[in-house]
C-alpha cells in the first residue's frame, strides 16, 4: 500500500487547499482498507477518508492523523447485460465513459462530475435533473460499529438532494452495483458530450474549485446559483479565494488561497444572502482537518456538521 507521510493534502482536492497531513494511505483493495481501518480504530488514532478530493474543503492547517485516500478501489466490472458494480475509488467520467462502450445507458449525467463513486453515492450526486440513486442498485458498506462488511439495498437508504441516510462517520462505502438501460453507444455518447459542453459553458471548470459551494435551497424556487448572482456576488475576493465570475456557487482558488480564506467568503455569501432572502445556504462543501469555531460556524449554523470529519478548536 502506498503510503504518504508530512505531506500537503492540497494536492489531493480538486480546490488545491489542504495543510500538511501525518500520513495519507493508499489502499488498492477492499482488504486493505479494511485492515488500515482496523489498525487505526484498535489504536485509537485519527483518521479520516477523501475520494477524488471534490466537495471538501481541508484545513490550512495540520491535517492531524492518516488520511485515506480510496482512488485505489478502482476495479469496474460487468455483472450482467445492464448490471455494473464499481469500486468506492472510481471516477465518475470514468464510470460513464465505460458504461457507454458496453452501450448501457443511466451515466451520462457523470459525465464531467470529479468525483467517485463512493461520495457520489453518501451524497447522491446528480446533475441535469438525474441523481445516483435512480441508478443504484447495491452499496456495499464497512459498518463500523458492527466491524462487517454488509450490503445495503435503496430499502436500507434514504436519499434526499445532495444528501442521504448513509454515515461516513459509521458506514464506510467500499463499492456500488449500478442498474442500466441498454441504448446505442452513439446515443449515448452524444448525451454525454451535450452534458460536456453545458458543463464547460456554465462552471469554471479550468479553475480550482470544490464543485458547487452550496445546496440549492428548497425554501425559494431558485437554484443557489442564482440567488448569489442576485445579490451581486460574482467576483467577491478573500484572500486568494474568489467567487466564480463564471457561476456564483462556485468559489475558485486564484492560486494561493487557505482555508481561511474560503470561509470567510462563505460567511459573507451566508449572511449577504440571509439578510435578502431570510434564508441560510447551506454547504454542499464538507469541512476535514481542524478549523477555528469562528470558520466552523459555516456549517454548524447551518447544522452541516453530520458526514464530516472535521475537528473544531477555539
Amino acid at each position: 500500500m502506498k503510503t504518504l507521510e508530512k505531506t500537503e493534502l492540497g494536492q489531493f482536492t480538486t480546490m488545491k487547499i489542504g495543510g500538511v497531513a501525518d500520513k495519507i494511505c493508499f489502499p488498492s483493495t477492499i482488504r486493505e482498507l479494511i485492515d488500515l481501518i482496523d489498525k487505526l480504530m484498535s489504536k485509537n488514532e485519527p483518521w479520516s477518508l477523501v475520494g477524488g478530493g471534490s466537495n471538501i474543503l481541508a484545513s490550512s492547517q495540520n491535517i492531524p492523523g492518516t488520511v485515506i485516500c480510496t482512488t485505489g478501489l478502482n476495479l469496474i466490472e460487468q455483472l450482467g447485460p445492464d448490471l455494473l458494480i464499481a469500486g468506492a475509488g472510481v471516477r465518475l467520467p470514468r464510470l460513464s465513459a465505460y458504461a457507454s462502450k458496453l452501450s448501457l445507458s443511466g451515466m451520462e449525467f457523470f459525465e464531467g462530475i470529479p468525483g467517485t463513486v463512493g461520495g457520489a453515492v453518501v451524497m447522491n450526486a446528480g446533475a441535469h435533473g438525474h441523481s445516483t440513486n435512480q441508478i443504484l442498485e447495491t452499496v456495499t458498506v464497512l459498518d463500523l460499529k458492527k466491524g462487517k462488511v454488509e450490503v445495503l439495498t435503496l430499502k436500507d437508504i434514504i436519499f434526499g438532494y445532495r444528501i442521504s441516510t448513509i454515515n461516513p462517520q459509521e458506514q464506510i462505502v467500499l463499492s456500488a452495483k449500478f442498474r442500466m438501460v441498454p441504448d446505442t453507444e452513439a446515443a449515448i455518447r452524444t448525451r454525454m458530450k451535450a452534458n460536456n459542453l453545458a458543463r464547460r459553458s456554465s462552471q469554471p471548470i479550468k479553475d480550482p474549485s470544490a464543485g458547487c459551494t452550496f445546496k440549492n435551497p428548497i425554501e425559494l424556487n431558485m437554484p443557489a446559483g442564482k440567488i448569489l448572482d442576485s445579490i451581486g456576488a460574482k467576483n467577491w475576493t478573500i484572500g486568494a479565494a474568489q467567487v466564480s465570475s463564471i457561476h456564483a456557487n462556485f468559489i475558485i482558488n486564484l492560486g494561493s488561497a487557505d482555508s481561511q480564506d474560503v470561509c470567510k467568503l462563505i460567511s459573507k455569501m451566508q449572511e449577504s444572502t440571509f439578510e435578502k432572502y431570510n434564508i441560510l445556504l447551506k454547504p454542499e462543501i464538507k469541512p476535514l482537518g481542524v478549523f477555528k469555531e469562528s470558520e466552523a460556524i459555516i456549517w454548524t449554523n447551518a447544522d452541516q456538521t453530520t458526514n464530516s470529519s472535521f475537528i473544531i478548536t477555539k
